[in-house]
């Protein structure tokens, strides 16, 4: 039975699941010195990368979605950039590091760390896909957001499965969604925990307040909102447990619709990844 009294004790004592949080690793810093760069080229990021083991091995793996087309060309860092770009990949390794200094436990949405590495590469594919035409600058300020705006999801699941709600919860995904059954069960969406925890590692604004109001628009500051929309409508794609649901593509081109933003490049974007699937299936 689910005990009101219990969800509220589980919500107070949320706190300590972000706690003492690891001091971020230098790669972090190598990487951002990279992005900021005025000569830069692939051989330079290939280099940072292949230092942290770990990292280089989420890349590879992450090559390997099917939402890639590498045009029969080898999979390797140099091919990845040219089918993407330098931004994205640095962008992804940037981010790759924040996740993995966080304890993996997804068991409380019924999903894998490899479909939570999926689910967000692809937040970050359709921005590049989607923007990198219309406005390049916005594209690049968002792409880290895009895939860490679900940053806390392993410490909400960690919450969950040690306070035994794990089936509460999922039964309260299906009847609801995921961010208001994180509401109920945690006190707070996963993006606004996320935003937390970027705000207690030191990153700037452009990256937090699009997170921290991106299922909270009506809140949002003028100059956040369009970031926050585009990160609130790519996370209803890549939805963690149904990526790419058509019923969530229909609602994606909805609320850009009615938004007046590009809808041919989504819908572009959107159908150029499912033929990306289709060809690699």
């Amino acid at each position: 039975l689910f005990h009101i009294r219990f969800l509220g004790k589980m919500i107070k004592n949320f706190a300590k699941y972000i706690q003492n949080l690891p001091t971020l690793p230098e790669i972090i810093i190598d990487l951002d010195s990279f992005r900021k760069s005025k000569n830069r080229n692939f051989k330079q990021l290939a280099m940072i990368i292949k230092k942290d083991k770990n990292l280089h091995l989420d890349i590879l793996k992450i090559m390997d979605f099917q939402i890639f087309d590498f045009f029969n060309k080898p999979k390797n860092i140099q091919n990845f950039i040219s089918i993407t770009s330098l931004e994205f990949v640095c962008a992804l390794a940037t981010s790759l590091c924040f996740c993995r200094s966080i304890k993996t436990n997804l068991f409380s949405y019924a999903v894998t760390f490899d479909d939570f590495l999926y689910s967000n590469t692809l937040s970050m594919l359709i921005v590049e896909m989607w923007l990198k035409n219309s406005d390049k600058k916005l594209k690049d300020e968002l792409l880290i957001p895009a895939f860490l705006q679900d940053l806390a999801k392993p410490l909400i699941s960690k919450a969950i499965s040690e306070h035994k709600l794990t089936e509460q919860f999922l039964s309260e995904i299906n009847n609801s969604n995921m961010s208001k059954a994180e509401e109920k069960f945690i006190g707070f969406n996963a993006q606004r925990i996320s935003s937390n925890i970027l705000k207690n590692w030191g990153l700037s604004h452009n990256i937090i307040f699009p997170i921290l109001f991106s299922k909270d628009l009506k809140n949002c500051p003028n100059e956040f909102r369009l970031k926050a929309l585009i990160l609130d409508i790519v996370t209803l794609v890549s939805n963690l447990r149904e990526p790419l649901l058509e019923s969530n593509i229909k609602k994606a081109i909805n609320e850009i619709e009615l938004f007046g933003l590009d809808s041919n490049g989504f819908i572009t974007t959107i159908s150029n990844i499912n033929d990306n699937i289709k060809s690699n299936s």
